[in-house]
Parts: C-alpha cells; sequence; structure tokens
C-alpha cells in the first residue's frame, strides 16, 4: 500500500512525483508509455514568459516568468537563452508600434526572466544578422529572448530525484479502471502484457494524465474533468538552424515560432480544435502544408526543406472563452465534491508551470493522508475565486496603455541596433 499512486508521466507527474517523495510519502508513478514521450515530447522546448497570452493573460504570464527565475536558480545547466527576431513586413496585421508595444508590455517581467529586454532592429539590421531572411517588404524588426530547456533532461531529472527518496516509476502501465469502494477510491487497475490486471493500492490518487486526464477521471465515476483538447502540430526541419528563432505569422495569419535546436529547428506550433481519441494523433496533410507555406514567407530558401510534422494535444479545461482567448492556467481538482474520495486531479498549464502545477496538485493530496506540508516547500490551492474575466480585463488595459505610450513618446532610442549587439554579440 503506497501513499500515492500518480497516473501519467508527463511533466506534471513526474513534478508531482518529485514533490511527493520530497514530503516523505511513499509513491509510485503509472506511465502509459514512456515517461515524457507523448505532449511534453513535442512542446516548442521552451521555457517561456507566456508573450503569446499576454494580451488577455498577464496572470499566467507572470507566473510563468517567476517559474524561469527559479528554474534558472535550481537547474541552470538545463536552460540556454534563445534569441529572437520578429520581422514586420509591409501588410502584415501587426505593425513595428504594436509589437514594440506589446513587447514593451512584456518588459514589465523581464527581470524575472533574467531578460535584457527588446530590441527594435531596422530592416538592415535585420537582415545583418539574418542574410537569408526575405528582404521584400520588410520594415524592421523587434529582437527579444526566451529560454530553451532540455525538456528530456528536465523530466530525468525530476524521476531519478523522486526515485532517490524511494519512489517507483512504472512505464508502460496503462491504467484501465479504479477500484472504488463506498465512494473511495482504494486501486488503479493496469493491463499487464499477458493480458491480465494487476492493482497498485494506495491511501491517495493523483490524476495528472494530459490529454488523457478527463478519461482518467471518468473512469473513477469523477465527471468534473471536461477538457477542450487543441492539437499543437510543429514542423521539423533537419537541417543546421537559422543563427535566432523567429515569430512570423501563418498563412492563416495566427503567429507561429521558428525554434532552433542542436542540429534541426522547430516551426510552429499550430493551435486547433482536436476531436477524438488522445491515442489516434497524426499530422494532417493541412497542417503540414500550412507550416511549410508560412516558413516559406520568411525564409524563402528553406520551404521545400525535408522534414516531417508531429503533433501533440494541450489539455486546456473547458472555459467560456474560445480560441486563442483559452486560458493557459492550470486547475487542481479535488474530487471529494462530487463524492469520490481520495481522487485529486490536475490538468491545463504549460511546461514552464510545472513546478507550481505539482506542489499544488501534492498539497491537496497531503490532508487525505492526515500529514502537513513540510515548512512552506508545497503551496496551498490557490484562491477559486481568481476571475479569467479579471485576468482578461487586466491584460487589455494594460497593453492598452502600452499602446497608448508608444504612440505619444515613440520608441526608446536606447533599444537600436547597437544596444541589441551589445546584448547578443555574435557567437
Amino acid at each position: 500500500m503506497r501513499d500515492l499512486v500518480i497516473i501519467g508521466g508527463g511533466i506534471a507527474g513526474a513534478a508531482a512525483f518529485k514533490a511527493a517523495a520530497e514530503a516523505g510519502l511513499s509513491v509510485c508513478l503509472l506511465e502509459r508509455a514512456a515517461a515524457g514521450s507523448a505532449t511534453t515530447a513535442v512542446t516548442s522546448g521552451l521555457f517561456h514568459g507566456g508573450l503569446r497570452y499576454l494580451a488577455h493573460d498577464a496572470t499566467t504570464s507572470l507566473e510563468m516568468c517567476r517559474e524561469i527565475a527559479a528554474l534558472l536558480r535550481e537547474r541552470p545547466g538545463l536552460l540556454s537563452r534563445q534569441v529572437f527576431l520578429w520581422p514586420v513586413y509591409r501588410g502584415h496585421r501587426l505593425g513595428l508600434g504594436l509589437v514594440e508595444s506589446l513587447l514593451e508590455y512584456y518588459d514589465r517581467f523581464a527581470r524575472e526572466r533574467s531578460s535584457p529586454g527588446h530590441f527594435r532592429l531596422t530592416a538592415e539590421e535585420t537582415l545583418e544578422r539574418m542574410p537569408a531572411l526575405e528582404g521584400r517588404g520588410l520594415l524592421g524588426s523587434l529582437a527579444f529572448d526566451e529560454w530553451r530547456a532540455d525538456v528530456p533532461g528536465l523530466v530525468k531529472a525530476l524521476l531519478d530525484e523522486g526515485r532517490a527518496r524511494g519512489g517507483e516509476v512504472l512505464e508502460g502501465r496503462p491504467v484501465s479502471s479504479f477500484a472504488v469502494r463506498s465512494g473511495r477510491v482504494v486501486a488503479a487497475r493496469v493491463r499487464t502484457q499477458g493480458g491480465g490486471t494487476a492493482e497498485f493500492y494506495g491511501r491517495a490518487f493523483l490524476n495528472a494524465a494530459g490529454p488523457w486526464a478527463e478519461e482518467v477521471a471518468d473512469l473513477a465515476g469523477a465527471r468534473s474533468v471536461r477538457l477542450c483538447l487543441r492539437r499543437g502540430a510543429h514542423l521539423i526541419v533537419p537541417q543546421e538552424p537559422p543563427p535566432c528563432g523567429l515569430i512570423f505569422p501563418d498563412p492563416s495569419g495566427r503567429y507561429i515560432g521558428l525554434y532552433p535546436r542542436a542540429s534541426e529547428f522547430w516551426v510552429g506550433p499550430t493551435d486547433d480544435p482536436h476531436q477524438g481519441c488522445p491515442d489516434r494523433l497524426e499530422a494532417t496533410a493541412e497542417e503540414s502544408q500550412r507550416l511549410r507555406r508560412g516558413l516559406a514567407t520568411v525564409l524563402p530558401g528553406y520551404g521545400t526543406a525535408a522534414g516531417r510534422t508531429v503533433v501533440g494535444l494541450r489539455p486546456i479545461f473547458r472555459q467560456l472563452l474560445a480560441g486563442s482567448l483559452l486560458s493557459r492556467d492550470y486547475r487542481v481538482i479535488d474530487h471529494d465534491r462530487e463524492g469520490i474520495e481520495n481522487l485529486v486531479t490536475v490538468v491545463g498549464g504549460k511546461l514552464t508551470s510545472h513546478r507550481p502545477m505539482a506542489e499544488e496538485a501534492v498539497a491537496a493530496v497531503l490532508p487525505k493522508l492526515d500529514r502537513a506540508a513540510p515548512s512552506q516547500a508545497l503551496r496551498p490551492a490557490r484562491a477559486a475565486s481568481r476571475s479569467r474575466l479579471a485576468s482578461l480585463a487586466v491584460s487589455v488595459a494594460r497593453l492598452a496603455y502600452h499602446v497608448l505610450r508608444h504612440l505619444i513618446a515613440g520608441p526608446d532610442p536606447g533599444r537600436g541596433g547597437e544596444a541589441f549587439r551589445k546584448a547578443f554579440p555574435r557567437d
């Protein structure tokens, strides 16, 4: 009998495994395939501050920036700085002034991200740094930086640290059902390779199954986990990456990125609703073509490059907002409130927010075990009254302030090409 059984070995499950072991719990993690091999494996690989969400969910962006600061303190070897250019062309929906206003807003969180902030480059300065970029119609670019993460290394480190404290990780163990007695979850049943069933008993259970979280909760009779799965496709090009990352629109007008890696680069992600089972996940021809056409508009020499397209699913909880306005925040759900004891679900969030997700989830489990959190190591649940609409209103108001400020005062002369070259010299 273990104190805690965790279902799901992605970044959230791995972080919860470590947090639970450090809290002194006997813990077992059950992963349906290989740890970190599903959604976690097909992210853009960035620990970013949520620039994409800043205009409508600044609260999440600020929390993500604070987590970057924490990871830089604790695991600096897993992060490396990545410079991005955001080229602006004649006819783009977002002009130089609006993009710079957004990055000025992002600079509010620069200290948390250990960033020097943004810089504004002329068309000539942009092409000097990235000669392969399309020059026709180029008005200039904005430069900023994020942190590239060794995601497999992070997952491995979290699992290794949990194992070192006595935790057990079992891969290839898909949960097929739960044993529920008098409204209490007492065991997770797993299909074995021989076609049989093995039972893993625990005093508490944490559902960290990502895109499968709704399905896992349903197995226990819980109906409060309802997800809006979003497809995120990336084109992987096995060529020497450009010297900088890029932000640019795809043919639909959605802004995507180019993310350099050691010997390849990723382009994406898309953001479309997913219908059907999370198990059946393949990129469509339309997704691949959309990414290729977007890449060709900014890097003409790469548009016909060989490559493959991969897809991950974002497990976003259902909410009133839609599409790009969906909050990427996370939720911790205690199923006691619907009469199912000993089961907690953690869902949503981003790669960057894995630690607060895990700590809050484990903090929700401890009272079920008559255990208190060790000192301040785990964070309690946030106020349930936190309003998504309030965050949206504040985010829009702050962005409007920066837009007006930029219109009145103009660009900061201290953030031009010379300052950029000093902050980010060529290798």
